[in-house]
């Protein structure tokens, strides 16, 4: 179902992970489920990029080369005014303890359902959308 914005925009998800097999996998279910989604391998170039696409949720992995999740977090917020919502995708066993400890704004678990995590993405989007 697409669904998208006064503008005639779809909702913006920037995917940072390292794991190409499940950003691929991402790229086309989240596609089809109605988002316009950006991948990268690192949060260094998820910095780049974010100034050019602005993102409404940020889907971001922990542990990846280069610039990991907690650095990512560190130096995105350091920029000014962040505006976009950033939900944790990880499988690190204390995942929601560190979504909480990083201030994210939601959390899902690797394995997940994709259902899950497009319920959790419409509901970032919504409290984005709902503060603009």
């Amino acid at each position: 179902m697409k669904r998208a914005d006064q503008d005639g925009h779809l909702p913006r998800v920037l995917l940072i992970d390292d794991d190409d097999d499940l950003a691929d996998a991402l790229r086309q279910s989240l596609h089809d489920a109605g988002f316009a989604i950006a991948t990268v391998r690192h949060g260094a170039a998820a910095l780049e990029l974010i100034g050019q696409i602005e993102p409404d949720v940020i889907l971001l992995d922990l542990t990846m080369p280069i610039m990991d999740g907690w650095s990512f977090v560190s130096q995105y917020r350091r920029r000014g005014k962040p505006s976009a919502k950033i939900v944790l995708l990880t499988a690190h066993p204390n995942g929601r303890e560190i979504s909480h400890n990083l201030g994210a704004d939601g959390y899902v678990g690797k394995p997940f359902e994709l259902q899950s995590l497009v319920t959790t993405l419409n509901e970032s989007v919504g409290a984005s959308t709902a503060k603009s």
